[in-house]
């Protein structure tokens, strides 16, 4: 497998034939933070057959607690559910979905024997998406992958489609539950007080409950995944997120990302993963929509 750490500058399919997922995956420190306690992840599977049956994964993970314990969670978050979802022989949903309770639970044992670790906890946003078999494709041509998630804490996962950037996860959070209920706006949530209290994280307890949409999303040629850590979002705001992405190629997306999060403070760890789906031919142009709406998924 191709594997690539979250000091990795950059992690892109290998050249070749026309790739069809043009992919970035960039973590930075900060500007106020002593260390990075995020991490992040993009696993593409050497082996056609692999990858064809379990797709690529691309993760994000923000750890929390101790001294080192932040850095300590999220770098087993990102290690345990590399390696358990290509192992496990189940559907790529199924797989994710234990992969990242393996490593909820590896967390959890970790910080019960070494005091210094205790109560250390991370964020985890894993997103796969598999190539579909020439007998899956249907007579739109335009939809050639499908995608899964996993979901735990307030990292997030957006998706860019037919101009609009959607929001593909919920915050795991106390601000992000009053957004819920209605008693607080999205805008009125980014400069609560108690944004960065999230309710659910990995490492916490033997186990977690992991949020994964109720079916696979069908990925149509144009789509750009973003994935990324609190640190982005908290200081660039939607709109802005979507202009950069739109008109960039994976890399350089996911470079000006972070340097406006920075220009902006750069009050946290800062970690995004970029994914475009191309065409065959290269292309990211995306195809002309009746509908910007999204299917609902739970």
């Amino acid at each position: 497998m191709t594997w690539f750490s979250r000091r990795s500058t950059a992690a892109r399919e290998p050249s070749g034939s026309p790739p069809l997922l043009d992919v970035a995956v960039l973590t930075d420190r900060g500007l106020v933070r002593e260390q990075n306690e995020d991490a992040g992840r993009y696993v593409r599977p050497g082996d056609a057959a692999t990858r064809q049956v379990q797709g690529s994964l691309v993760l994000v993970a923000d750890g929390m607690g101790g001294h080192a314990g932040g850095a300590v969670a999220s770098e087993m978050a990102a290690e345990t559910v590399a390696q358990c979802y290509y192992e496990a022989d189940r559907s790529p949903s199924d797989a994710l979905q234990a992969a990242v309770q393996e490593a909820n639970r590896a967390i959890f044992e970790a910080a019960q024997q070494d005091a210094s670790l205790y109560r250390m906890g991370t964020t985890c946003t894993a997103l796969v998406l598999r190539e579909l078999k020439p007998e899956e494709i249907e007579t739109d041509a335009a939809v050639r992958f499908e995608a899964v998630m996993a979901h735990v804490g307030d990292s997030r996962l957006y998706l860019f489609r037919s101009g609009q950037l959607h929001q593909m996860t919920e915050d795991d959070s106390v601000v992000g539950e009053l957004v819920r209920r209605g008693l607080l706006t999205r805008e009125e949530a980014r400069y609560h007080e108690h944004r960065h209290v999230i309710t659910r994280a990995l490492g916490l307890d033997p186990e977690v409950q992991v949020a994964q949409w109720a079916r696979p999303l069908r990925v149509e040629t144009g789509d750009i995944f973003i994935v990324a850590s609190d640190g982005l979002f908290d200081l660039v705001e939607d709109e802005l997120m979507a202009s950069v992405v739109v008109d960039a190629d994976a890399h350089t997306a996911a470079t000006r990302l972070i340097a406006l999060a920075n220009e902006r403070g750069g009050r946290d760890n800062i970690t995004v993963g970029i994914v475009r789906v191309l065409s065959p031919s290269g292309s990211d142009e995306q195809p002309t929509s009746d509908t910007r709406e999204l299917p609902a998924f739970s």
